[in-house]
């Protein structure tokens, strides 16, 4: 049995790239994805990426796609969804301040938040902010 590898953190654009199969990173991101699995990795989300998701994917050819995803990371214990209650959110905006100086959104502030307090380094995303942020984007070119 593989031992558990440190947590990673998913971001919109991991969850987006498995249900889309048009998406350019879909096959690579399902290949890393399926890997991380074998390795007993641990996928730390949040609702607001969850949300996000759900927005992107809201069109009714992806929908029963979409309910399914949801339903099964539910369900499993190696995705704990961390849902962003008042103190996150408040700790989401403040970061959001702060750093001003880039053109981070409120939901990657709180990507961030999450990650530090749980000292995750790497994240499922293509996106240079995480970056940008001092983390690990494993989608990234």
């Amino acid at each position: 049995m593989n031992e558990p590898t440190s947590e990673i953190f998913v971001d919109i654009a991991c969850w987006f790239a498995l249900l889309n199969q048009k998406d350019s990173l879909h096959i690579i991101t399902n290949i890393l994805y399926q890997d991380l699995m074998k390795k007993g990795s641990v996928f730390v989300t949040t609702s607001s990426i969850i949300e996000e998701t759900s927005n992107a994917l809201s069109n009714p050819k992806f929908r029963s796609s979409l309910i399914t995803f949801y339903h099964n990371i539910c369900r499993s214990p190696r995705v704990p969804i961390l849902h962003v209650d008042p103190e996150l959110w408040e700790k989401g905006w403040r970061l959001f301040y702060k750093r001003d100086d880039k053109n981070w959104s409120f939901t990657d502030c709180v990507s961030f938040v999450v990650m530090n307090e749980r000292s995750i380094k790497n994240a499922l995303t293509s996106d240079k902010h995480f970056i940008q942020a001092g983390f690990s984007a494993m989608l990234q070119n």
